[in-house]
């Protein structure tokens, strides 16, 4: 049996009074989520921080979330770290590469700043060269592929690429830059910040080797968690950059030699401690949402983002970003209206959605809470924002 989507909005507060399109920067916390949240600060404050019980629970809950976040991206739950956002794995990523100077990464003109920044910082310490593609509202996948074709090289060593673009909602195809990067001897980095929880995902039909995802976006979860994937046969690859006793085996698997020995599973690359409340919180997200069915929430976001699709094309003075597939992001501009202007004037009337800059556009964010109610307020904002132009 499907969910009933009206009780799956009620669990969400803040989609009862406003079209909320705008889960690509922060999704809405569930009345579960937020109440495991609530209680959890409450134990820490009545029980304290010491409690050797709270201690052994939080390491229970990380283990199963570890588990949860493998089975959004699936692989196996020791290939997952727990982050706390995408951009945490995207730097654990890059800067854990094993490079020589000269090496090159190649990324694109498009990328998020959580991905793109660290490969500037990495190339600055590591005298690096970084290639970056041309991304265009006009490519398709055998352009893109062209592109990333002149780019990769026997110098590259690494690839750092989003899988859906956050400005256009392009879904790149992965796999097939990752074959490409593979035949060359490099490794890939993909920032998932707009495909984890959108899209189903298969690390191994993928081909990635590194695979950074956040909680709070498309996941419903709370700030401060996320998962980074690392292939486990990359573990040798990627080196840790930071580390501290939870990166260890165990907590005696060091001695005053500078000998340690890392955790037998990407959980090596996590560093100290997550908020607390926010790991169950996102446990509990992910049971929850476990249990409508992954599969179901896909498919729901497909049918909405279509929906969006078709009802924005039809709109009058607006123009839809085409992409060939999608995950649950919709770009457009709307004629004689900025795209910052249209984001105010649509707030005000209860229309939540944001533009980004280069090139300017809207961005709406649909996905399985969503229902044609909230996309007929957005149309209706929009013709009303036209009408003022005209």
């Amino acid at each position: 049996m499907q969910p009933n989507l009206t009780q799956v909005r009620n669990e969400f507060p803040a989609v009862q009074e406003t079209a909320y399109l705008n889960t690509g920067s922060y999704g809405p916390l569930s009345c579960a989520v937020a109440a495991t949240i609530e209680e959890a600060n409450r134990r820490q404050l009545t029980d304290g921080r010491l409690d050797f019980s709270i201690g052994g629970s939080n390491q229970a809950i990380a283990a199963k979330l570890r588990a949860g976040f493998a089975r959004v991206l699936g692989c196996a739950a020791a290939e997952i770290a727990l982050t706390h956002h995408t951009t945490d794995g995207m730097n654990i990523a890059t800067w854990g590469v094993r490079y020589r100077p000269g090496d090159e990464i190649v990324t694109t003109s498009w990328e998020h700043p959580g991905g793109l920044l660290p490969v500037y910082a990495a190339a600055r310490r590591f005298h690096l060269n970084v290639r970056v593609v041309p991304l265009s509202m006009d490519d398709d996948d055998s352009a893109l592929l062209r592109k990333f074709e002149r780019a990769i090289g026997a110098r590259t060593r690494l690839v750092s690429v989003a899988h859906v673009s956050w400005k256009t909602g392009a879904v790149l195809p992965v796999a097939r830059i990752a074959a490409l990067v593979h035949r060359h001897g490099g490794l890939i980095a993909v920032d998932g910040a707009q495909s984890g929880g959108a899209i189903p995902l298969d690390m191994q039909a993928l081909q990635t080797d590194f695979y950074a995802i956040p909680g709070q976006k498309w996941l419903c979860g709370p700030e401060g968690v996320g998962a980074l994937y690392v292939n486990k046969e990359r573990l040798g690859d990627l080196l840790q950059t930071y580390v501290g006793y939870p990166s260890l085996r165990d907590g005696e698997a060091f001695d005053e030699s500078g000998v340690f020995l890392p955790s037998p599973g990407a959980a090596r690359y996590e560093v100290g401690t997550i908020y607390r409340p926010a790991i169950a919180g996102m446990w509990t997200g992910l049971q929850w949402l476990e249990e409508l069915g992954l599969d179901w929430i896909y498919d729901r976001t497909q049918t909405i983002t279509r929906h969006t699709r078709e009802v924005l094309s039809a709109i009058p003075g607006v123009r839809v970003v085409q992409t060939p597939t999608q995950a649950g992001l919709t770009s457009f501009t709307i004629d004689g209206v900025a795209p910052t202007d249209a984001v105010e004037r649509l707030a005000k009337g209860g229309v939540r959605i944001r533009s980004v800059l280069d090139p300017d556009l809207l961005r709406v964010s649909s996905h399985f809470f969503n229902d044609e109610t909230d996309i007929e307020k957005l149309r209706a904002g929009i013709v009303k924002l036209s009408q003022t132009v005209a």
